[in-house]
């Protein structure tokens, strides 16, 4: 692959991951810790996968690794940041494994151009397709309904919720059992940081 193409590849692939991140980010209002970990994690190495594996079939191991890491990492941090410090650092782990990851393979499948241009295609579809199902799960998500356990702070889903209780005609909503049992023994404690 040449230099210029795979610069022109790249360009694309942070154009796609800007544009998805761009996007999701009017769902940050519903986005849970967790969500923000698959955010951060999918984006960094995705990102960095599909970057590296192009930088790396033009060039070598240490410039598509560079590149790949520094970009996948950012990009895993700046959209994983949805999930607080878990979500960017599961975005920056992500950028890191991808990049080297789509760096080496980049080198290692360098044999032919058939090679290089059919396993390029292969992961333009994979980048592709990961990036449309993580704008689907974000939008499931967001459209789940979500309360705030007023004991810890933790999001808990309306939906899957079995711990609850009814406090002056509001249910109130727990992630775990020792969360129930302090509320129901002091609700006045608890209740200007829950939702009621």
């Amino acid at each position: 692959m040449s230099l210029i193409a795979a610069i022109f590849c790249g360009i694309l692939v942070l154009v796609v991951s800007g544009a998805v991140g761009a996007y999701i980010q009017r769902y940050r209002a519903a986005a849970t810790e967790m969500m923000g970990m698959m955010i951060g994690m999918t984006f960094g190495m995705m990102t960095g996968l599909a970057l590296g594996y192009f930088i790396g079939a033009a060039t070598d191991m240490f410039v598509g690794n560079l590149v790949a890491v520094i970009v996948g990492g950012l990009y895993g941090v700046a959209f994983g940041r949805v999930g607080g410090l878990m979500g960017m650092m599961d975005g920056g782990m992500g950028g890191v494994m991808g990049g080297m990851m789509g760096a080496m393979l980049g080198v290692m499948i360098n044999v032919s151009p058939l090679a290089v241009w059919i396993t390029a295609a292969l992961m333009a579809s994979l980048f592709l397709l990961s990036m449309a199902a993580l704008v689907r799960l974000v939008r499931k998500g967001a459209a789940r309904r979500y309360a705030v356990d007023p004991v810890c702070g933790m999001t808990v889903s309306i939906a899957e919720a079995t711990l609850k209780s009814d406090y002056r005609g509001s249910t109130i909503y727990f992630c775990a059992p020792g969360c129930k049992r302090s509320f129901d023994q002091a609700p006045e404690k608890y209740i200007a940081i829950g939702n009621a």
